[in-house]
């Protein structure tokens, strides 16, 4: 991330700081399963 700072403003931003870092290392995955989720649901009828 380091290198692509300026590309990436405020995901640099976001893992700058532990408290954040962890928030958005954990914002991701929680996204990708609420998304997985809704997918199973949708494709099994409920």
């Amino acid at each position: 991330m380091h290198a692509h700072r300026e590309r990436f403003p405020a995901v640099a931003a976001a893992m700058a700081e532990p408290e954040r870092r962890n928030r958005a290392l954990e914002f991701g995955p929680d996204r990708i399963l609420d998304g997985l989720a809704a997918l199973i649901a949708r494709r099994s009828g409920h």
